[in-house]
């Protein structure tokens, strides 16, 4: 080890040591909530979110946040400190008097039971000179909150947080929001579906201790910004894609029956299967009615479009057989000298002789009128009803989006 390290080292002791020097004598009295010579004790709140996640398996939404508490305790100041607001010293977990603290019982109330998914102990406190403490907490929890997904038209949601004390009323303990600020979030973090717009404090009332008594409250409101993509991809581009490949099968041969009915039927599982996939992972927390219409449009299309190919295959079997009856055929029995005396059993050869000899011009003429070829072939429904496909397609979706863009239905 070299001297300059070495001496770094011992100066980051020496700092360590001096930080680390108490002014106060912790006892058991300090378990008890401070009385701040009859103030009461007020607590500060500032939250650090860094993620809020709506869940997709129910009505809840996550949050990756970090919570600070601050608040007075006059038993901790430090008497002629010189920088009573700088100077503070860092008591652990692992401090024996740690667990003679107060601090307080700040609780989520719209917490879901057992929603904490993950936590990180509060094994630091931070106590300045002036007798102010700060306490750090980091949560990953879920939380209820009636944010309900691709609300028609998409307006920003708002979900509320309210934050109570478990035990103390407010003659005892004010909560309030720290304003420097009261809430920080990265605007830069977008999920799927969702992004924070905007967050907004305020005071709210409690729920009662005691008759008349009320716990401290205060609530969080955040404002959810609805994200287009994530609708985009897990249902309208797949059942998009799907409705194309429905449309690719009239290109396909009409005499292809086989190979468009496998078409339609790859298509509507497709669609079924996406309908209930959406509704299995966004259960309660989106407006059902668009993604009704749509999946209801899409199972639509596949309906035509299987009764299209069915009535152009009809069409294409009944001209098939109009020409094989367009010719009637006679059976006249050969001569029986013509027939080989060898074969054991009668072998009938026939000779076929149109009947036309035999019918009269003007039934002949009824006749060739009825064979006459069809006006409508069944190449030309396809290539009716391909148009009309894409017609139908861009009309629906700019009624769609036209309505349920601009509408609140």
């Amino acid at each position: 080890m070299s001297v300059s390290t070495l001496h770094v080292f011992i100066g980051i002791l020496s700092i360590t040591c001096t930080s680390c020097q108490k002014w106060f004598n912790v006892t058991e009295e300090f378990m008890v909530i401070p009385n701040n010579n009859g103030n009461g004790v007020v607590v500060k709140l500032q939250l650090e979110l860094s993620q809020v996640i709506a869940d997709a398996m129910a009505m809840s939404v996550e949050m990756h946040h970090s919570m600070n508490l601050r608040w007075q305790d006059d038993r901790f100041i430090r008497q002629g400190s010189t920088n009573p607001h700088k100077t503070y010293i860092n008591m652990y977990g692992t401090d024996p008097d740690f667990e003679f603290v107060w601090v307080p019982d700040v609780y989520m109330t719209n917490e879901v039971p057992s929603g904490i998914l993950d936590y990180q102990p509060t094994d630091i406190i931070r106590i300045y000179e002036n007798g102010t403490l700060l306490l750090s907490k980091q949560h990953v929890v879920m939380f209820y909150c009636k944010l309900r997904l691709f609300k028609v038209p998409m307006t920003n949601e708002i979900c509320s947080i309210q934050f109570q004390s478990n035990a103390y009323s407010e003659e005892e303990m004010d909560l309030d929001w720290f304003y420097n600020p009261p809430v920080t979030f990265s605007k830069d973090y977008v999920s799927l579906v969702s992004k924070i717009a905007n967050t907004m404090t305020e005071k709210c009332e409690g729920g009662e201790i005691a008759p008349n008594e009320l716990r401290p409250c205060i609530q969080l409101n955040i404002e959810v910004e609805q994200v287009y993509k994530g609708f985009i991809v897990q249902v309208y581009l797949p059942s998009s894609a799907i409705l194309f490949m429905l449309w690719l099968g009239f290109w396909l041969n009409f005499k292809e029956v086989s190979a468009r009915i496998r078409i339609v039927s790859v298509a509507f599982t497709l669609t079924v299967t996406q309908m209930v996939g959406v509704m299995i992972v966004f259960p309660d927390i989106v407006e059902l009615e668009p993604l009704v219409v749509w999946n209801a449009f899409c199972l639509g299309m596949n309906i035509l479009a299987f009764i299209e190919f069915l009535v152009v295959h009809n069409m294409y079997m009944n001209i098939q057989l109009k020409k094989a009856q367009s010719q009637e055929l006679t059976v006249t029995p050969l001569p029986s000298s013509a027939v080989s005396m060898q074969s054991k059993n009668m072998v009938k050869r026939i000779q076929v002789q149109p009947m036309s000899g035999d019918l009269d011009p003007e039934d002949l003429g009824r006749r060739r009128k009825r064979h006459r070829p069809p006006c409508i072939t069944p190449d030309t429904v396809d290539k009716m009803c391909m148009v009309a496909f894409i017609f139908i397609f861009i009309t629906f979706n700019i009624v769609y989006w036209t309505t349920f863009m601009h509408f609140d239905l």
